[in-house]
Formats: C-alpha cells, sequence, structure tokens
C-alpha cells in the first residue's frame, strides 16, 4: 500500500510540472506578440519615417488678380450718377426710343403737310392744221390752222378747320389763226373756287384725323421715351449696387484666405514641435484650396456683374469702357427713406408713364370713334365758283368789224379782265349716299370695342401697379430691419472667433471650430453687405414703381422733343 502511494504522488507531481512549463511557455509566447505588435520590428539599415509636416511643408499660393478683357491700369471710378449719366448718353435702347420720338415728330410734321399750299403752272404750245369744211368757219381757205400758246398758273389751299378746298387759277392763252377776227387773240381768266363738307367730313375728316393722332402719338413716344428710360436708369442702379457687393463679396473670401492660410501656418508650427497632429495642418490646407476656388467663383461674379453694367453704360461693343475695369465708389451708407404706403400709391397713379400711355391710347381711339361716326354720314358738300374772263388782240379783219375795247395786246386783254365784264359763277350742292355704309359702320363699331379693352386695360395696370408699390414699399421696410439684425450678427460672429482662437491657444478647442468660426465670420460680413446692397436697390426699385426716378436723380428730359421744320 505504500509503495503505491508514493509512486501515485511521484506522477501526479510530474504531470503538474509539465502543466505549469506548458502555461509558462505560452505566456512568453503572447507577451512576445504583443510586443511585436506594439513595436514593429526595426532593420538596423533604415531610418524611422520622419513626420508628414517635416517632409512637405505647407505654402501659401497667391491669388491673381482679373485680367482678361482689361488692360492693366485703366480704371474708371464711378458714383451712382456718374453710371447713370453714361448710360443717358450711350444707351441703345435709350437712343432708340429718343430716335422713335423723333419720327412721331416727323410724322407730324407729315401730316400737316397736307395744309401746305400748293402751286400749280402749266405752260404748252399746241397747232393744229385742219381742213375747211364749215360755211362760215371764217376763211375761204381749204384748211383752218390755229397755232395756240397756253401758260397757267394756280394755287390751292386746303382749309384746317373746316375741311374745304379752296383755289385760284390765273388762266393765259394766245391763240394765232386764219379764221378768227382777232389774230394774235389774248384770252385771260382769272377763276376762283371754293369746295366746302356741310355734313360728313365737316367735322372731322381723314386729315384732321391723322394731324390729331399723330400729336397724340408723338405725346405717346415721349412718354414711351419716358418709361424706357426710366426702365434703364433702374437696371443701372440695381446693376451698379450688383457689381459693389460682387467685388465686396470677393475681398471678404479673399480675406478669410489669408486667415485660413494664418491658421494653418500656426499649425504647422505646431506639428513641428509636437503639440499638435498632422491632421490639424490638413484640415486647414483644405479649407485654405477650398476658399481659393471660392475667391475664383467671386472673381467670375464680379465680371459678370461689371459685363451687365457695361452693357447698359457703353455706347457698343468697340467702347473704350470694355477695356477697363469700373470700380464703384459710392459707400453703402444706410439712406432713410420714410414713404407710407398711401402716398407710394398716389405718386405711382400720378407719374406712372404707362398709365398715360393708356390714357393717351384711350384719346386716339376717341379720335377714331369721331371720325368713322362722322363717316357714317352721307357727303353733302356745298360748291361755288366764280371766274373772270378778258380779250383782246390785233385784229385780223377791218377794225370796224371789231369792237374797240378789244383791239390791243396782251394789256389790253388784263384791262378788260379786271374790269369784270366778263364774268361767270357757278352755286351747288353735291349730294353722296351710301345705301348701306358697311364699312363705316365696322369701323366703328371696332372702335367702340377697342374703347372698351382699353379700359379693362387700365383696371389691370391699376391692380399690377397695387401690388408693385405694396412689394416695392415692403422690400424697403424688410432690406431696413435685414441691415439691423445682419449687423448684430456680424458682431456676435466676430466675437465668436476671438472667443475660439483664444480657447485654441489654450488648448480647449480644435482647428476645426476656428475654421468653423472664420466661415461664420465671413458669412456674416457677406450677409452684412448683401443686406445694405438689397436696401440701395429696393430704393431704386421703388423709385421705379412710383416713377420717381428721374427726379429723384434730378434727370430732365423734357428737351427732347424738339421743334422740326
Amino acid at each position: 500500500m505504500k509503495t503505491i502511494s508514493l509512486k501515485f504522488l511521484w506522477t501526479a507531481v510530474r504531470q503538474f510540472a509539465s502543466l505549469g512549463m506548458a502555461l509558462s511557455c505560452m505566456l512568453l509566447m503572447a507577451l512576445a506578440a504583443a510586443a511585436q505588435t506594439s513595436e514593429p520590428t526595426q532593420q538596423p539599415d533604415q531610418q524611422s519615417p520622419q513626420p508628414q509636416s517635416t517632409q512637405t511643408p505647407l505654402v501659401s499660393r497667391p491669388i491673381p488678380e482679373r485680367t482678361i478683357g482689361l488692360e492693366p491700369g485703366k480704371v474708371v471710378r464711378w458714383t451712382v450718377r456718374d453710371a447713370i449719366v453714361a448710360a443717358l448718353e450711350n444707351n441703345v435702347d435709350i437712343e432708340l426710343e429718343r430716335e422713335n420720338t423723333r419720327l412721331a415728330q416727323y410724322d407730324l410734321l407729315a401730316a400737316q403737310g397736307v395744309y401746305d399750299p400748293l402751286t400749280t403752272s402749266m405752260i404748252n404750245y399746241n397747232s393744229v392744221t385742219a381742213a375747211n369744211t364749215r360755211l362760215f368757219s371764217g376763211t375761204s381757205a381749204p384748211a383752218t390752222t390755229s397755232d395756240t400758246t397756253t401758260y397757267n398758273f394756280g394755287i390751292e389751299q386746303m382749309i384746317e378747320k373746316s375741311g374745304g378746298l379752296f383755289k385760284i387759277n390765273f388762266n393765259n392763252r394766245r391763240n394765232e389763226n386764219n379764221f378768227g377776227q382777232l389774230s394774235p387773240e389774248y384770252s385771260p381768266a382769272l377763276s376762283f373756287q371754293i369746295s366746302q363738307p356741310i355734313f360728313k367730313n365737316f367735322a372731322v375728316d381723314q386729315n384732321r384725323r391723322q394731324i390729331r393722332v399723330s400729336k397724340k402719338r408723338l405725346d405717346l413716344s415721349d412718354a414711351i421715351f419716358r418709361q424706357k428710360t426710366i426702365e434703364i436708369i433702374s437696371r443701372v442702379q440695381q446693376a451698379y449696387w450688383s457689381l459693389a457687393l460682387a467685388i465686396q463679396n470677393e475681398k471678404i473670401v479673399r480675406e478669410s484666405v489669408e486667415l485660413a492660410e494664418t491658421q494653418m501656418r500656426n499649425n504647422q508650427r505646431q506639428v513641428d514641435v509636437g503639440t499638435l497632429a498632422p491632421i490639424d495642418v490638413i484640415n486647414a490646407a483644405t479649407l485654405v484650396e477650398t476658399r481659393r476656388t471660392q475667391v475664383f467663383q467671386t472673381m467670375n461674379g464680379v465680371a459678370q456683374a461689371e459685363n451687365e453694367l457695361k452693357f447698359l453704360t457703353a455706347d457698343g461693343p468697340t467702347a473704350d469702357l470694355w477695356n477697363a475695369k469700373i470700380e464703384p465708389v459710392e459707400s453703402f451708407d444706410v439712406q432713410p427713406v420714410v414713404l407710407p404706403l398711401a402716398d407710394a400709391q398716389r405718386l405711382a397713379v400720378e407719374n406712372r408713364p404707362e398709365l398715360k400711355q393708356l390714357g393717351l391710347q384711350k384719346e386716339i381711339n376717341l379720335i377714331d370713334i369721331d371720325f368713322f361716326r362722322n363717316q357714317a354720314k352721307p357727303q353733302i358738300d356745298f360748291i361755288a365758283s366764280y371766274t373772270m374772263n378778258g380779250v383782246g388782240g390785233a385784229p385780223r379783219v377791218s377794225a370796224a368789224d371789231v369792237a374797240p375795247n378789244f383791239i390791243g395786246g396782251y394789256g389790253t386783254s388784263l384791262s378788260n379782265l379786271f374790269k369784270n365784264d366778263f364774268r361767270n359763277w357757278v352755286v351747288g350742292v353735291n349730294f353722296s349716299l351710301p345705301l348701306r355704309n358697311r364699312t363705316a359702320r365696322a369701323n366703328l363699331g371696332r372702335a367702340q370695342v377697342t374703347e372698351k379693352q382699353i379700359e379693362s386695360q387700365t383696371r389691370r395696370l391699376l391692380q399690377n401697379m397695387e401690388v408693385e408699390v405694396r412689394n416695392a414699399v415692403q422690400a424697403v421696410e424688410t432690406a431696413k430691419l435685414r441691415i439691423e439684425s445682419s449687423r448684430e450678427a456680424r458682431k456676435y460672429a466676430k466675437q465668436q472667433l476671438d472667443g475660439e482662437e483664444r480657447r485654441f491657444a489654450a488648448g480647449l478647442s480644435t482647428t476645426f471650430f476656428v475654421l468653423q468660426r472664420q466661415t461664420d465670420l465671413s458669412q456674416a460680413r457677406f450677409t452684412e453687405l448683401q443686406a445694405l446692397a438689397d436696401y440701395n436697390r429696393s430704393i431704386a426699385e421703388l423709385q421705379r414703381v412710383i416713377s420717381t426716378t428721374l427726379s429723384e436723380n434730378s434727370i430732365d428730359i423734357k428737351s427732347e422733343l424738339k421743334p422740326v421744320k
């Protein structure tokens, strides 16, 4: 029993010893593997990789200025009024409307020309040789001869007030023949004729209608010219402030690039001394490039805004202005505008050229209604003529056969003419009555329908004006409120950035938050400038809506209607 027990104990001890060695080996192997994972084996002929920041240091790159289409050093510095004056002098649309006004003046002049006196004259010579077959021809010759010289003169004049026509004719005839008592024989005649409508065409006819319509169209062209001028000036104001905002936005983004570059260099120095991770430099560099991209985008925006202003103020594609850089010098200062809605609505109704245009169109249509109503009447014209005749010449036979007062020359015939011994006159009335006259009735009906259309157009315009005035007044007030709010937001954004930079310097913040605060400040600055620009643009729009653009900018275009000769 003792032998078996000792042997059993010895076997157990050996097994526990083997198990302990195995556990010890496994533990050593695990520790070795852990050490190999945490500290990789380093070859004696290789060097440890250096931090990226010391191998490829990040540097700032300059951002170029705009040069495409611009001459170096050629700069135009404009106030808003300078841009407006340039548009008034050079804008093609304004020039076209100005010429349309001149065309309307010539149309009026042409319509009035129908009442210019008209002179007539005729000079001819007529020679006739005819067989003498009449018993009492005055000659026994086998042929009769007659040589006649005619020289007639006359003048006629349309009567504008009554629509009548007045004529004066002075006819002269010299005849040499072989069968009359006088040869040569002079027979002058002075006649007066008048034709006066007393029913149709008495109050108004086509000529007087055309003159009245041309006068209204001249006023209409002037109203259209004023409307176009107001629209162009308003567009110039809008383009000016858009360009000013785009330039300021570019400056803000360029400054944000400088802030990001400064942060990137600070991070680089901290990485070099081992107090910041290399990834913070990469983050700052990424934002630098993002903001550089934004600079290029804003540069394109400035170019487009500048081209829009040049389009409105240049006199053509070859103007020197296209090669110049425009710098707005007008400040974004807020000039308070207090205009109650009721006053704005009243000014719009009083000043809007579109409303005046519809009024002139209505007046033109009333002229047409009067004319077509008159054309539906029957034509009744009073006519009258009075003629004085004279005669004189040399006798072809014995003087006893011819009255003494006829013997002589051309002077004798004129003397007999003005003695008024030989005269004739006519007085009468001409009638003309279409049985149905559908043309005049249809034209009258069309003009009456047009009158109703103009009334509907006027109501629609007044309703549109109501909306435009309300929106414009609201836009001014809203922009004013946005200025106050955005200014405070910009102050707070600056305070946030300052605080975040102090936290970063104390090690309580990260690069991400500092860069984010920089972005917030840039956005706040742009928002403030945008609110200021929108306020100035909303004022320009309000001036357009109530049509005070010309007076507010001290522009007088009354001289556009120049006398035409």
